[in-house]
Parts: C-alpha cells; structure tokens; sequence
C-alpha cells in the first residue's frame, strides 16, 4: 500500500515568528491501516493581522421569502447568496450577501413546453430581454446557467450549443443593463481547465465579457486542492493579458462542499479555509438531499442547505461551522498548520471582544484522531501581558449530522499563566471530521 502526503508549496507556507516541526506516525497492519495518532503543531501570532481577507460564507437557494427565521440567518453574516429566483431579492439584500441569479432556473432544464434554449433561440432571448426589463435596478449577479457540463440533468445539448446559450443571453443583457451589469460563468461541476478554456477563447473570439469566471468543488476527497484551482484560474485567466478584454473581475466558486461532507465540521471548515487562503472572491455552500430513507432535498426546505432542521429551524454542527467561522472573518490574524488537513483559522476580535481559534480535522480515507498543539503567540496583542492569567475555553462542534445541536459541546474551562507573552494549549484526542473552537479571553 503506498502512502503520500502532500507538503504545502512555499506559496502556502505563513510567515510567521514560531517555526512548527510535524511528527506523524502511520503504521499500516493486513488490508486495514492501523495508524498511530496524528500529532500536529498550529501556530498563531495575534500580532500579525491578516490582510486581504474575503468570506466564504454563502449558500445556494435554502430559503423563501420568510422561512428560515432572520434570527437564523443573520449570524452566518452570508456574503454571496445564489437562487433561482427572485421573491428572496429583498431578503438577500438585508442579509449583506451579494444576490447570484442562476438564471437556467427560471428557464427550466427542458422538461416544460420551452424545452432547451438551442431548440428555440428566439424564445431564449425573449426570455431574458423581459427578465432583465423587470429587473433593472436591482443589484444582481447574472449566472447564465448551471453546470453545463453535466448531460444529466442540467444540460442535454453540445458544448457548441451552450456557448451560443451565453452569447444569446450575454448580448441582451448588456444591451438592456448596460455596461456596468455582471454576467458570467460558466457555472460547471468541477473544475476542468480545459473547459474553461475553451469557453473563455469562445468570448474572447466573440467579443463577449466574462465579468466573473464560476465552477463548483464538490469532490470531498480533494479539499486540499480547491485552493490551488482557484490559484490557477487567477493566474491563467484573470492576471492574463491574453483575456484583459473579458474584464474578468471576480472568481466565485458558487458551490463548494460535498454530499459527503455536508453535515461534517471538518471538511467543512477545510473548504473555507483553504477558499479563503486562495483568496477567491466569494463561495456558495450547495445543497444536497437528506440522508433518510425519504430523500428531501435541502436546497427547497428552507434549512439554510440543511445548516438547520426542517420546521423547527434547530441548529445543526454546520451552522454551529458556519457561525463560528463568521464569527472571526472580520479580524482574521495568521495562522499556520503543519499538517494541511487540520487546519486552523484564528482571530483576534469575535463579537463578544475576544480572540478564537477554529480548528477543523478532515480526511476521507483514514479515521486516526489527532493530538494538536496550539503555540499561541504575541499574547500582549490581545492586551495580556507576561505573568497574567489568560481565560481559555475550548467547545467542540461534534459531527453531528443531521442532528440538532443545540450548543457546542464544552470540554473544557481554565486559566494559564502567560509566560514570555506565549502560551502552548494541547488538545488530545481531536477526532476526524469534527470541528473545536478555543475561546481566549483575560
């Protein structure tokens, strides 16, 4: 059986003050490996404010007009929302997120009497010329159409055929909108450079822009790769001088974590981090059906793509991610893992005034649990000096599934004098999948 670890490219590595030394022990025993517990070291410097940083909170459809509560919403302060349709405008709006239209949507994917936008060009462009009539004004991101890659369901037609879909749709809305509408794409399933390519030669040859380059990362078993997708896509396409005439502004991964993952504070956490590292300009969390023998799906039950229970609006351990990840987007400090799949997303400042750090574990092939040691630095940053006591309180977020958690679950409450303006916290037994969140505070 053979084994490889990935280590960070030189790109990835933080620059900060504590160096870190990995030590990890795997053991593999007959077809099952057996595998000694990960030992992982995480740094944070509390001096050393992280610049540039963009939240990843967004969902895919997930509410109506009323349903779920604000009070469920709000917390998670969504910057990019993504829906097909339009009642959520106001809502959406209020939240703080950017309002994504998909418009295929309100189209339909050829089972009504339209069929599919090639079998009937005219009414194609019908459509949006009196979509983007009814809605000027409005601060809207035009999303052509979704995953147009996939035969099933979403597209039956060539890669030809939907090309000129987007140029149809792209000539009228800016002929309606003007110049200074966003529209893009194209929205596919995974990330295919040579699609993308392909589509982009396609409008650079048809004068056409692509204000904003999309796909989606769904694939649970490649969380360590998003980043360097997204890294590729600014540097091929974005920073190219070959599409400068696209006005590529933004990159958006408009669906991102899996139906594997989806209830799972781990991976979850490891999409956002590694989305926020590569700096993308904003991400959706998409949807899935439920894991019950009668499948429901999350995207149209108005569960926040299933963060809360259906009807009673009960928080699950992804909203639980979700809040304590925007809980300290706004004051984000550098951080550094040694091991690329515990990552570790630190703050100095979270609504109650006092510094966190999330720490997310997660792997797909293997179940070992982690011991983590957290070197935590540049104390005095936080207004604690050497010799003080510091307040330290660490909460799991379990892998809960599609269970309520109604709040984290403590397991332990201390004070640490700090010496040096430092301190060292261990955290044994950091199971795969789950999520911690320590508090620090004077």
């Amino acid at each position: 059986m053979q084994f490889t670890f990935r280590f960070p490219p030189i790109n990835k590595l933080l620059p900060i003050c504590l160096a870190a030394v990995t030590v990890v022990l795997i053991a593999y025993f007959g077809q099952q490996p057996s595998i000694a517990q990960v030992r992982s070291n995480v740094t944070v410097d509390f001096g050393q404010p992280a610049t540039g940083i963009v939240s990843m909170s967004g969902f895919l459809h997930g509410i109506d007009p009323a349903k779920p509560p604000d009070s469920s919403v709000k917390p998670l302060q969504p910057k990019l929302w993504r829906v097909g349709r339009l009642d959520v405008y106001d809502r959406v709006i209020a939240s703080g997120a950017e309002f994504q239209l998909l418009v295929s949507d309100l189209w339909g994917y050829g089972s009504n009497p339209k069929g599919w936008p090639y079998q009937n060009y005219p009414a194609w462009e019908a459509f949006i010329r009196q979509l983007a009539q009814q809605n000027k004004g409005k601060k809207i991101i035009w999303d052509i159409w979704n995953e147009p890659d996939l035969k099933n369901p979403f597209w039956k037609g060539s890669r030809a055929q939907f090309f000129e879909t987007y140029k149809r749709a792209y000539k009228i809305l800016r002929e309606e909108l003007g110049p200074s509408a966003t529209i893009g794409g194209p929205s596919i399933s995974t990330y295919s450079k040579e699609y993308l390519t392909a589509f982009l030669d396609y409008c650079k040859a048809n004068k056409l822009e692509v204000n904003f380059l999309a796909w989606h990362e769904l694939n649970d078993t490649i969380i360590l790769f998003v980043d360097d997708h997204v890294f590729d896509a600014k540097r091929n396409y974005q920073q190219s001088p070959f599409y400068k005439e696209l006005k590529l502004q933004k990159i958006y991964v408009n669906e991102i974590v899996g139906e594997l993952a989806q209830y799972q504070p781990g991976e979850i956490l490891g999409y956002l981090y590694n989305l926020e590292y590569a700096k993308a300009d904003g991400a959706c969390r998409a949807c899935w059906d439920t894991t019950g023998t009668q499948k429901v799906s999350n995207c149209f039950n108005n569960t926040l793509t299933g963060t809360v229970t259906p009807n009673t609006f009960e928080p699950r351990a992804a909203w639980w991610t979700y809040k304590a990840y925007a809980d300290g987007v706004n004051s984000r400090v550098l951080s550094q893992s040694d091991n690329d799949r515990l990552v570790a997303l630190a703050s100095k400042s979270n609504p109650e005034g006092k510094a966190q750090v999330l720490l997310g574990y997660f792997d797909r092939n293997y179940s070992s649990a982690a011991t983590v040691t957290l070197n935590l630095a540049n104390l005095p940053a936080l207004g604690i000096q050497s010799g003080q006591k510091v307040s330290l309180k660490l909460e799991k977020i379990p892998n809960n599934l599609e269970r309520a958690v109604q709040k984290l679950v403590m397991v332990k409450e201390e004070k640490i004098s700090v010496g040096s303006g430092s301190l060292t916290y261990v955290i044994p037994n950091f199971n795969v999948h789950e999520g911690y969140l320590l508090t620090v505070s004077k």
